[in-house]
């Protein structure tokens, strides 16, 4: 308790001003030899008494501080003793929430950022006097007044050199969707203005390939395969030439006896998988996903312990033949294939029908593996044209 800690300092001060007074008197008796304080030592006799006048008053001062004090807490006893007793619930009973339209007594720092980028970041401060309404229930005229502050400081900046209508400004948040409460702002949010257009995400998706190192266990005869994390300081060099694609698991492989963890994802044999040439033991497994790449970093979301784009620098980029083969440019006897069917939920309930994607050894005159371009901006597999390449996010599918 607050008091309870001033009080303590109070007798600690208190016990130092007696021992340092009693130093004094010693000094005004001239029994030096008992004097500890080196410094009384060398005052003179007018500064020693000088010395004890205030020294006096200040024990008068402290004695009375700490009287007033104890009066203080004897009267708050009854409320501490239950504090004591009830600890934190005694005094979640006693926290209020604050009205809905409270702002923040310091106000708010925000970062601004232009539509569709996530760097050349500016900090907008807003006060409460700000956002300052005659009808604090209204939230439009301080969402106004918000939207000009914004406005007013990127007057000249990057974000807007042509001096843009002010009537256009829109604000979104990192999931895209607009601002319209500025009662709902967080400190150190990150907010991206936009004047007239639609909200662009900063992340552009990226097909990409992730790399899962996979061993084997053999019990009974039976072999199962694993996903196990890629150590990121194991001896994997990049590389074309290093890689040997198999059309199965390599039988070559010197499988394990040791149970291996339930944690670890189980990996069908009849994929495809990449097999070092120099060390047979180090099998891949390659899943193609997609990467979240931003124009500050390189990628914001990996599928495995290790981004690939460390592994392999190359798993983004692919190339086109004319034939409409997709080949990998990190591993070019792999390219993309039409996988397992699958079924597709969507939150509302839609249930959709489709394929997977996935990387495989390249295979002449197999239309699972070709690709047509169409005039629409579309990609379709050659072998189901019905299906359309497609980006499903977050959606639930069941293989």
């Amino acid at each position: 308790m607050y008091i309870q800690g001033v009080l303590l300092a109070l007798y600690q001060r208190l016990k130092s001003a007696k021992k340092y007074y009693t130093q004094l008197n010693l000094a005004v008796d001239e029994q030096k030899e008992k004097i500890t304080e080196k410094a009384i030592l060398s005052m003179t006799a007018k500064e020693h008494h000088k010395a004890q006048e205030e020294v006096s008053r200040l024990i008068d001062e402290l004695q009375t501080a700490i009287k007033s004090n104890r009066g203080h807490l004897s009267k708050l006893g009854p409320q501490l003793q239950a504090e004591q007793e009830q600890f934190s619930s005694y005094v979640y009973q006693h926290i209020k929430s604050l009205p809905a339209n409270t702002l923040i007594p310091g106000g708010l720092q925000l970062k601004i950022f232009e539509n569709g980028k996530d760097t050349g970041e500016i900090s907008v401060c807003i006060s409460k006097k700000d956002l300052e309404s005659n009808n604090p229930t209204q939230t439009g005229d301080m969402m106004e007044k918000l939207l000009l502050k914004i406005h007013q400081r990127l007057q000249g900046s990057p974000i807007n050199p042509s001096g843009l209508n002010f009537s256009s400004i829109r604000l979104f948040d990192e999931h895209g969707q607009e601002i319209k409460n500025p009662l709902l702002l967080k400190n150190e949010q990150k907010i991206w203005v936009s004047y007239g257009k639609a909200y662009r995400s900063p992340l552009t998706p990226v097909l990409s390939l992730t790399f899962d190192q996979v061993t084997a266990l053999d019990k009974d005869g039976i072999t199962v395969a694993y996903k196990t994390f890629l150590d990121p300081n194991a001896a994997v060099l990049p590389g074309c030439d290093n890689w040997e694609v198999c059309e199965r698991f390599p039988i070559n492989f010197n499988s394990t006896s040791q149970e291996i963890p339930d944690q670890f994802e189980k990996v069908d044999l009849e994929n495809h998988f990449l097999q070092n040439k120099v060390d047979p033991n180090i099998v891949l497994h390659a899943s193609v996903s997609i990467k979240k790449r931003s124009s500050s970093s390189r990628d914001t979301s990996s599928g495995s312990e290790t981004s690939p784009s460390i592994l392999w620098p190359a798993a983004s980029v692919w190339l086109i033949t004319k034939a409409g083969t997709i080949l990998s440019r990190a591993i070019t006897q792999g390219c993309l294939a039409i996988g397992h069917p699958i079924r597709v939920k969507a939150a509302e309930g839609t249930s959709l029908e489709g394929y997977t994607l996935i990387l495989q050894k390249r295979r002449k005159g197999d239309n699972s593996q070709k690709w047509v371009f169409g005039t629409d901006s579309c990609i379709y597999s050659k072998a189901y044209p019905q299906f359309v390449l497609t980006y499903l996010e977050e959606l639930t599918t069941q293989v």
